[in-house]
């Protein structure tokens, strides 16, 4: 089978991995002099692409075309005959678009000092040498071009992004840094990376509507917070730009005869799955979304194209993936006249939860709102990525009345009163039934989460890796909206396949000198190691005595060949073959 790739970012490289694992050929269209997308922008990144991507590179049956654009597609007898702008033919059995995002450019408001958080990473790249001179007081800015009039959905990867561009900032200086934010939409572990730049001085400001003027010594901000018009100097500010679909995204949605919907994405008619015959979509050619996401999608929308042709996946794969429906909310008497759903708390542990529970809460208010209730939803932060801030949008309209806590805001319950205290302001709400974000920890008590317990980098490169035997899956890799669990579902089988002929050199216990004290066990991230008790002949006087023993061993179905057993050995008695 041939398999066509429309885009060279991570999400296209991704598919092309997979589809040829399976042992296809593959071709990927690149519009730019070379891969990588947006992510070879980014300095910090631009390694990881190339590593990832040289894994690759090399293959027979991949055929890389750089600076390339279609000009003409034809579909006879469920094949695709492309031809490119140069008079290049290629035929393709399936299309995977993967056309990658488009940053917003701010143009009314970029200058010397104003800068998109593309040209700071720029300015902060460790290649580039000194940093600015005046390099002391910095100021980030979120939902710059998202979260608009102009573009209402949120682009899912600025927040984090901004966290990531404060973390390498503070690797080579020391500057005052204030984050001004409408909510913030972390992942996973990123709340605790928050936490940690907090304790380290970082100020956080809730802050919308704000206003630029620049000069040529820095850049005064305007800002509404705390109930009134601040203003403050800053030497850099940082716009945290949007991200929307690639403006060729329309006029391949018109060659391939696919449907794209008034946001310009393009319309899943099923997971990864375009509305037009052996169209299949990843990245962000379905909607913004971070690396692992890309990388996952990759995976899912190659899988679907090279098994959609018997509408069957082997099942040892399947088996693999795990998945876990959620539970239900408490239940709520919706006879009562108002409801409060207040969405806060102050563990960084509980904040990963925080995507899953604004969803479920939106939908809740929107469901009594609609049966004429009064509701109120008290947010100390409110994540809903992507398309859910459409349905947040939608929930405003129809009455629901949102309140968001400033920094300084606190708020206390008795009974069914709210009293929310802040600085010049008191407000208090008493309402027949209070829903607080503790109410749903029942829903993930005793529960292993993959994004709790891998950190960014695993999950960036394997996004559902639990260990050689199991996957996550929806529900149980990261609460969020349902639409991703099918995503997920076909973006792990194709991580399976890909580690299933993966080459590993596993290491060797020396049982005899093994002391089983339990280092390596206590050391290995994926409980890839176990102890067993081994007899031993005890050498004592007289008759011979027969013990038993702890003996370490490598489990292979979950060892990964990372060597950290052998590092953290005391006795040495763990190695790898040469």
């Amino acid at each position: 089978m041939n398999i066509l790739v429309v885009g060279g970012g991570i999400s296209g490289i991704s598919a092309a991995k997979v589809a040829l694992r399976e042992g296809h050929d593959v071709t990927v269209i690149e519009c730019t002099g070379e891969p990588g997308g947006l992510m070879a922008r980014i300095a910090n990144c631009r390694v990881g692409f190339k590593t990832f991507f040289d894994e690759i590179r090399d293959k027979p049956r991949l055929t890389v075309i750089r600076d390339a654009r279609i000009a003409k597609v034809e579909k006879r007898e469920n094949v695709f005959t492309v031809i490119l702008e140069d008079g290049q033919s290629i035929r393709a059995d399936r299309v995977i678009i993967a056309a990658g995002l488009s940053p917003y450019d701010p143009v009314e408001y970029k200058g010397k000092r104003v800068l998109t958080s593309l040209e700071y990473d720029a300015v902060i790249d460790q290649r580039n040498g000194d940093l600015p001179a005046d390099f002391e007081k910095i100021g980030f800015f979120l939902c710059v071009g998202s979260r608009s009039k102009e573009y209402p959905l949120c682009s899912s990867v600025c927040c984090s992004y901004t966290l990531r561009e404060v973390k390498w900032t503070l690797q080579r200086a020391k500057p005052e840094i204030t984050v001004f934010y409408n909510d913030l939409r972390f992942f996973g572990q990123e709340f605790l990376m928050e936490k940690a730049y907090r304790d380290a001085g970082v100020r956080f400001v809730r802050a919308n509507s704000r206003y630029f003027e620049e000069d040529d010594d820095g850049v005064t901000v305007r800002y509404f917070a705390a109930g009134g018009l601040k203003e403050e100097r800053f030497n850099y500010a940082i716009l945290a730009i949007g991200l929307r679909p690639n403006p060729e995204l329309e006029r391949l949605s018109g060659l391939f005869g696919f449907s794209r919907d008034e946001f310009g994405f393009a319309v899943e008619k099923e997971p990864l799955k375009a509305d037009a015959d052996g169209v299949y979509l990843a990245g962000g050619s379905i909607e913004p979304m971070s690396i692992k996401d890309a990388i996952l999608t990759g995976f899912g929308a190659a899988m679907r194209a090279v098994n959609d042709g018997d509408g069957r996946v082997s099942g040892v794969l399947e088996d693999k993936v795990h998945t876990e429906i959620p539970g239900d909310l408490p239940d709520i008497n919706r006879s009562h006249t108002s409801y409060l759903f207040y969405l806060g708390t102050e563990d960084p542990w509980m904040k990963m939860f925080y995507e899953y529970v604004s969803g479920r809460f939106i939908a809740l208010a929107r469901e009594l709102r609609s049966l004429g209730k009064n509701v109120y939803v008290v947010s100390r932060n409110m994540v809903v990525p992507s398309y859910g801030e459409i349905e947040y949008e939608k929930a405003r309209r129809e009455g629901v009345v949102f309140l968001h806590l400033e920094e300084e805001d606190s708020v206390t319950f008795l009974e069914n009163e709210a009293r929310i205290a802040g600085k010049d302001r008191e407000a208090v709400l008493t309402v027949d039934k209070v829903i607080g974000f503790d109410d749903c920890l029942k829903l993930f008590e005793g529960k292993e989460f993959l994004m709790q317990f891998r950190s960014e980098p695993q999950l960036r490169w394997s996004p559902t890796k639990w260990s050689r035997e199991k996957y996550h899956a929806g529900f149980i890799r990261y609460p969020r909206g349902e639409r991703w669990s099918r995503r997920e579902f076909y973006g792990a089988l194709g991580e399976i396949l890909l580690d299933v002929e993966e080459e590993r050199i596993l290491p060797e216990v020396s049982e005899d000198r093994c002391s089983g004290c339990g280092s390596c066990k206590e050391a290995c991230p994926h409980d890839a190691i176990e102890m067993e008790m081994r007899e031993q002949q005890v050498a004592l006087f007289g008759p011979n005595v027969v013990s038993c023993a702890p003996i370490a061993h490598v489990k292979e179905g979950s060892c990964v060949g990372c060597g950290l057993c052998a590092a953290t050995c005391p006795s040495h008695v763990i190695s790898y073959p040469v």
